[in-house]
């Protein structure tokens, strides 16, 4: 069954050095690109002065002045090396904040040209979602997991647009391939086990990423068994079972107060990498 009912939009959150401290989602638009003026370091060499910029530009970017982040990342592009990808993907990362969707798209697609690193190919991908061009952004998690087939940020991502597709199962064999390759649910298993110490720690370090998975199934199975019930009332009417009726009803109450779906929106987090 291929009828999709909820809208879950993957929305790049921050970058990976900033995770604590990512801006707001800006809706005004961004100014038409000017070149700006880079006096800092004149002289330098380019290393010295491109790692300026970069840094100037996160800086930037960390306290929400994103048209002077973008500046910065500008001026590495053009007055330092215009073959820097790690420039473009921030640039980019910082358009996608402004929503300049199409601006982000352009400067992702000229650092693909330039390496074509799973990152980029995630990020674009990620864009393309919010765009709802969901064939384009599956070609993207495709070419992100040929990269990395263990990437879980790219298997969440495409699992994400699997389930905007209807496309159920693919999304939870992508969730669960996630879980398995990470081995999460060891350590999970770990924490549950009721003979273990209290306040003993797990059995490995993980990264909260790892964990990622299991919300977005449980996010999955709720779409999945509301999609069949709503699709057992579409046939009975109002003969229907009302014990079915009031368990698709209280599903769909708890569903959209719990996980906000009614707004559209899931916060994931994009796996940016600063070196490209």
């Amino acid at each position: 069954m291929k009828r999709p009912f909820i809208v879950i939009v993957l929305i790049v959150a921050s970058l990976t050095l900033l995770t604590t401290a990512a801006p707001t989602l800006a809706q005004d638009p961004t100014p038409t690109p000017i070149p700006p003026i880079c006096l800092n370091y004149v002289g330098q060499p380019d290393d010295i002065r491109t790692s300026y910029y970069m840094g100037e530009g996160l800086g930037y970017y960390a306290s929400g002045e994103f048209s002077r982040a973008i500046n910065s990342f500008t001026c590495v592009i053009f007055e330092i090396d215009s073959n820097y990808a790690p420039a473009y993907m921030a640039r980019a990362l910082v358009l996608t904040q402004r929503s300049d969707y199409e601006r982000a798209l352009e400067d992702y697609t000229i650092a693909i040209g330039l390496g074509g690193s799973l990152a980029a190919y995630n990020n674009r991908g990620i864009v393309y979602t919010l765009q709802r061009e969901y064939e384009e952004a599956l070609a993207d998690f495709d070419q992100a997991l040929s990269r990395d087939p263990q990437s879980v940020v790219a298997l969440n991502n495409r699992a994400v647009v699997y389930a905007l597709q209807g496309e159920f199962e693919l999304s939870i064999a992508d969730l669960e391939q996630a879980i398995e390759t990470t081995g999460i649910d060891a350590v999970l298993a770990d924490l549950q086990d009721p003979e273990r110490e209290q306040g003993a720690p797990p059995i490995r370090d993980y990264d909260l990423i790892e964990a990622q998975p299991y919300a977005l199934l449980g996010i999955i199975y709720s779409a999945f068994a509301l999609d069949n019930y709503q699709a057992y009332l579409r046939l009975t009417g109002s003969n229907g079972d009302f014990r079915i009726q009031s368990a698709a009803g209280a599903l769909e109450s708890r569903f959209t107060f719990d996980l906000r779906l009614d707004d559209g929106t899931w916060l994931l987090v994009a796996d940016f990498a600063p070196e490209g």
